[in-house]
């Protein structure tokens, strides 16, 4: 319950009333109210009421002597454990001296009776007056205490001792730390004449001086010296005397004050004061030195303003640039400097006026003469002044051009390297990859022998069979596809570079007008074709046969280029090179005739260009395309003598250049067979050894010279072959396999040739050493694999005819 009044003119008050009489209470309000009290009420009516009162922590307690469920005494009881400070007033209708004399024993400060509420409010009054004015001299006696508590502490932080001087008895009173500075024992006693005994002799006097004008009414009243103490063991002490006098009617009854020991203080003066004497000395010897190096220098140092005037130069200005120092004094520093350095000269200014701690900087600086010298400058600011100093880098600079002009050629020699090497790596892996296609091609071309030898077989047993329909469509197919393994496998041969040209001199601008009706029908009616043939064009010296295939080739990657349509350029062109290729595939100097086919299609990407020769590489669906197109052109303008070179831009177009060698201008007249006429020998009688190693392409060769009607003897390597010469006279033929193991055929011609000089020989190969074979004509090659009437007009023309030897030689 609360209730508050107005008029307020006391501080207002918190009151809790335990009272279960309505009536009562107000009638105890009503009289409070008279006596113009601020207040509010917080009316309890039993003992749980009374507890949360006790919680808001009231002013002051009015309690009924006694309740129907609570009495005052309980009531008493709990508000001195819990607010023991506050006052408590029994208002109780309860008549009887014992009963208030009980009450106020327990701790209440009144007791008013109910009948004479007249005196309620007074006592309320008195009973907070007393408990304010209690606590207020609580707070004080605890500020007092907290403050003596810090002037110890502050004290004895500061190791301070206090002291008091009471003139008129010459009494001194010390404290343990003040006996201790003047190396007394904390129990010994004092006064005014072991003070004395105890100053030093030096500082007895000036101490009695100090304090007797202290004490004097005329005087202010301070304290403030610094003198030594000698203790009893001699130990001499700094000590720094504070005190103020007590003046009484005029009066000094007391001098009051502190001492501290500022031992430490003095030494460290004194040891400043020496360090001060040294620095002194030092500074002396250190200007004098600056002097010395400021005269003595080569490099050149200045004292400026930022508007560039020199205010203070040093003697290597003359010797090293030849102004007059007056002269340089009366000028500024810009007008110095190289025309093109100027600029930046002002720059490095204006950033070390805009607060830059230093700059360095190089720039040409004017000689008396008229030259420059190069100056490398670090300035500093200071107070509205520059600080440089400048060294000269003349030498410096040249060497520095001189290197970096090395560094440019060399880094130029780098790249070259670099290029040349890449080149390197790139036909090393070409070689390679060569070396891999060409063994690969001789192994299917042995598979490819026994294939369409087999399947030839199989024909004619089914055809004598009078066999007809699908099984010999179905063979037809092998056959087809066996030729078409054929034809890729002497693809890769001539990327490698090992199939067997028979270079002559032909006129390309013949050889091109006579492929356009092919070309035409080749490319369809979408795309047209332009050919520029150029007059007076060279002779190339290149095998006649791969020519044409080489042009439809490119005419074929053309076409495929171009999605949609476009146009097709054959050119041909005399031309002369002097400089190293840059690619791998390209030629090298030299003269040569260029056939260039131009499209206008997609073009190539870098990716796609630095693999354009590899055989296999191929941008088109599978199966629309072996990657061998580019990849025979190359090897056969590589074996020809020559190179290609293509120029291509991503969506404008490829042209491919094959550059053939330039032929002489007399052909070489074709020499004449120093065999004479061949010897006619009948056919179908004749003895044939035949040599080599894999079995199954022997055993097809062999059944096809049967069929033939030859008699033919087997060896399966070169020492078989030559154990077959021996023991055998009647051979008219040895037709034997060019690379095989251990013994190739090449060995095996030569050691036959020492026992049977006039026996013919007929090599049959699917890879051959074209060093090896260089000397041997192409009538007495068969490539396999081979058709059976080429095989048969190869042997039909090498039996009974003497052969080519190895060295050049004709034996007979």
């Amino acid at each position: 319950m609360g209730d508050s009044r107005t008029d307020t003119v006391v501080p207002r008050l918190r009151i809790l009333l335990l009272e279960d009489s309505d009536i009562d209470a107000e009638l105890l309000q009503s009289h409070l109210d008279k006596a113009r009290l601020a207040y509010d009420i917080d009316r309890a009516v039993d003992q749980k009421s009374f507890l949360a009162g006790i919680e808001a922590r009231p002013d002051i307690v009015l309690a009924d002597y006694s309740l129907p469920d609570f009495d005052g005494l309980s009531a008493l009881e709990i508000a001195r454990k819990q607010i023991p400070d506050t006052p408590f007033i029994f208002v109780s209708g309860v008549v009887g001296e014992e009963f208030a004399t009980n009450a106020l024993k327990r701790g209440a400060v009144d007791y008013v009776m109910k009948r004479n509420l007249t005196r309620l409010a007074a006592a309320v009054s008195r009973a907070v007056a007393e408990t304010h004015e209690r606590s207020e001299r609580r707070l004080a006696e605890a500020a007092l205490h907290t403050s003596e508590i810090g002037i110890r502490m502050a004290m004895t932080a500061a190791q301070l001792g206090s002291w008091r001087y009471e003139p008129r008895s010459r009494r001194l009173t010390w404290d343990a730390r003040c006996k201790t500075l003047y190396g007394l024992r904390p129990d010994a006693e004092v006064d005014f004449d072991i003070f004395l005994r105890h100053c030093h002799a030096d500082d007895r006097e000036r101490m009695k001086a100090a304090l007797d004008a202290a004490t004097d009414p005329a005087g202010d009243g301070e304290v403030d010296q610094e003198h030594r103490t000698v203790g009893l063991d001699g130990r001499v002490r700094w000590v720094a005397v504070r005190g103020q006098a007590i003046f009484v009617n005029g009066v000094c009854t007391e001098l009051i004050g502190v001492l501290r020991d500022i031992t430490d203080q003095k030494r460290a003066e004194e040891e400043m004061r020496r360090a001060n004497k040294v620095l002194e000395a030092r500074v002396a010897q250190r200007t004098r030195e600056r002097d010395r190096i400021w005269l003595l220098s080569k490099d050149l140092l200045a004292v400026g303003t930022f508007d560039g005037r020199l205010r203070t130069v040093n003697p290597a200005w003359t010797e090293m640039l030849g102004h007059d120092p007056k002269a340089l004094l009366a000028s500024s520093f810009f007008d110095l400097l190289h025309p093109d350095d100027l600029e930046r000269g002002s720059e490095v200014i204006r950033s070390l006026q805009e607060g830059r701690v230093s700059q360095r900087f190089e720039c040409r600086v004017k000689r008396a003469d008229g030259g420059y010298r190069w100056i490398s400058w670090t300035a500093v600011p200071e107070a509205g002044t520059v600080y440089a100093i400048g060294r000269d880098v003349t030498e410096e600079k040249t060497n520095t051009e001189e290197v970096a002009s090395a560094n440019r050629q060399l880094r130029s020699e780098i790249a070259e390297r670099e290029r040349v090497e890449a080149t390197l790596r790139q036909m090393q892996r070409l070689e390679a990859v060569g070396q891999l296609t060409s063994g690969v091609a001789h192994d299917f071309n042995n598979l490819l022998t026994v294939i369409l030898g087999n399947v030839g077989f199989v024909e004619k047993e089914l055809k004598g069979l009078g066999i007809e329909g699908k099984t010999l469509t179905r063979l037809s197919h092998m056959r087809t596809a066996a030729q078409r393994g054929a034809k890729l496998t002497a693809q890769l041969l001539a990327f490698s570079r090992r199939q067997r040209l028979e270079p002559k001199p032909i006129d390309l601008n013949e050889t091109v007008a006579g492929m356009r009706e092919l070309l035409q029908s080749t490319m369809g009616g979408s795309i047209r074709i332009d050919t520029e043939l150029k007059p007076g064009l060279w002779q190339a010296l290149v095998d006649p046969t791969q020519i044409e295939l080489i042009i439809l080739n490119l005419a074929i990657n053309a076409r495929d280029a171009m999605e949609v349509g476009g146009s097709l350029t054959v050119e041909t062109a005399n031309v002369t090179l002097t400089q190293s290729p840059k690619r791998p595939e390209e030629p090298g100097p030299g003269d040569y005739v260029t056939l260039s086919v131009s499209d206008t299609g997609i073009g190539m990407t870098e990716e796609v260009l630095a693999r354009a020769v590899e055989p296999f590489f191929t941008t088109k669906e599978v199966g629309k395309g072996s990657g061998l197109g580019l990849a025979q052109v190359y090897g056969f303008a590589k074996q020809s003598g020559g190179g290609i070179r293509i120029d291509t831009h991503v969506g404008e177009g490829t042209s491919v250049s094959v550059y053939l060698p330039r032929a002489a201008e007399q052909a070489a007249t074709e020499e004449v067979d120093a065999g004479g006429t061949a010897i006619a020998i009948a056919e179908g009688h004749q003895k044939i050894l035949l040599v080599d190693d894999d079995s199954a392409v022997r055993d097809v060769t062999s059944a096809t010279l049967q069929e033939m009607g030859y008699t033919v003897v087997e060896a399966g390597s070169g020492g078989a072959a030559l154990d077959a010469i021996d023991s055998d006279p009647d051979i008219d033929l040895l037709l034997l396999d060019y690379a095989m193991p251990g013994m190739n055929g090449g060995e095996v011609a030569r050691q036959v040739r020492s026992k049977r000089p006039s026996l013919s020989i007929l090599f049959v190969t699917g890879y051959a050493d074209l060093e090896a074979l260089t000397d041997i004509g192409e009538d007495r090659i068969v490539q396999k694999p081979f058709r059976d009437d080429e095989l048969a007009a190869k042997v039909r023309q090498a039996i009974g005819r003497p052969w080519a030897k190895l060295d050049g030689t004709v034996a007979r």
